[in-house]
This record gives C-alpha cells, structure tokens and sequence, in this order.
C-alpha cells in the first residue's frame, strides 16, 4: 500500500509539472494574440464605423471586424509577393534606401524593420549560445544568450579587458523581454545546454528546467575563454 501511494504521488506530480508546462505558454501565447488583435482592432476602428456606416442593413460589428483583419493579411500578403519578385525586389530596396536616408525617421526606420526581422525570424536563430552569467547580484545565476561581439568603444570606456555583448532573458517570454548587458568575458560562464532548451525553461518560468542537460549544474564553474572562437564565426 505505501508503494502505490509513493508511486501516485510521483505520478500526480509528474502529471501536474507536465500539465503547468503546457498550459502556461498556451495562455500567454493567447493572451498576448489577444492584446496584439485588440490593439489592431483599434487602430482599425474608424475604418470598422466608416464601412458600418457606408453599408446597408447595419451588418454584425464583428464580421466587418473580421473582413477588415482579412483584408489587412491579405495586403501583406500581397505586398510580400510583390516584394519577392522584379521590380518589386528593387522597388522595396529602393524604399528602404529612401527611408533610411531622412533625417530624424531613418533612425527610427531601422530599429523598427531591425526588429521586425527579429520577430520573424526562427527564435533560436537570434541567439550564437547560451551561458551562464552572475545576475542580478553576487551568488544569484540567470541563463544568458550570446548576441554579439561588444564594440570596442565599450570595451575601451569599460576598461575591463575582453567583453562580450548577452542579453539576460526573463519569463514568460525570453526572446524579446529581458536586459541587453556588456559583461567582462571573465564573468561569464559556459554551460552545456541548448538555446532550445533555455527558451523552454525560462518560458515556463522554470518548470521545465528539470529537462535541461545533466552537464547543466557541473559547467558553471568553467569560464568561457573560448568566446574569441566563438565571436569570430560571426
């Protein structure tokens, strides 16, 4: 009797931890669908109360809400077919050049079409590895990803000898929300786990950390002096 409660136990928890890690990014994921159509849906308000108006019989405010998404997809759509294609390949760089060459909106212009890319682009392509970095203070770890090399101007105001370019994710989702830091290369440790693996477990708020590799907890105490390799191939 003791062995089949133990092992009921053990499975109400295994099915419980599972249950969390599958449900917690669903209903962000739909909250943040949520607030993105929201957000869009107003903007597009004035354009929903003009084709009410314009139209006969009043129809559904929700069907002309959903025919006004539609037809928004359906331009993008277009748009990208058009851009794929000469002279639509040349007339979206001659836009680009265009719009990066005006004072004030350039700026603006590329950070914008720069994180767009980011969007769009695969999650775990953004990233080279993941390390292991001191934060926020002495004796507390995070997970980190390695973006980049850390320009020299940094480095040479910093004076702190080599340093790299990570960005400190945070939950529930670590590929856009998190801290951008120039850290010592010293500082910064290597661990042996995927960037898959990362995202998954600061995603689900660490419920899935106990699927992380069994060198996880053993390599923190590894610098990473192979970070010049590592920069180079990028």
């Amino acid at each position: 009797m003791v062995e089949f409660w133990a092992r009921l136990q053990s499975s109400l928890k295994r099915w419980l931890i599972n249950g969390i890690a599958i449900t917690i990014p669903l209903v962000i994921t739909l909250l943040i669908l949520i607030v993105v159509v929201d957000f869009v849906l107003g903007i597009l308000s004035p354009i929903v109360e003009g084709i009410i108006f314009l139209l006969p019989n009043d129809p559904p405010t929700t069907v002309v809400q959903f025919v006004t998404l539609a037809s928004l997809v359906g331009f993008f759509l277009l748009v990208g077919i058009v851009a794929e294609y000469t002279p639509g390949r040349h007339i979206s760089k001659r836009l680009h050049a265009t719009m990066e060459t005006i004072p004030g909106i350039s700026t603006v212009y590329k950070s914008i079409r720069r994180a767009s890319h980011m969007l769009l682009d695969d999650d775990t392509d953004q990233f080279e590895d993941v390390k292991l970095v001191e934060f926020p203070h002495e004796g507390a770890y995070m997970l980190a990803f390695l973006t980049a090399q850390t320009p020299p101007v940094i480095e040479a105001q910093a004076d702190e000898g080599k340093m790299v370019t990570i960005m400190v994710p945070l939950g529930p989702n670590p590929t856009t929300n998190g801290f951008v830091m120039h850290v010592p290369a010293k500082n910064v440790y290597d661990i042996d786990i995927t960037v898959e693996e990362a995202i998954r477990s600061i995603a689900t708020l660490g419920v899935a950390s106990s699927e992380l590799g069994t060198q996880a907890a053993a390599s923190s105490s590894e610098p990473a002096d192979n970070l010049d390799t590592e920069s180079s191939r990028h």
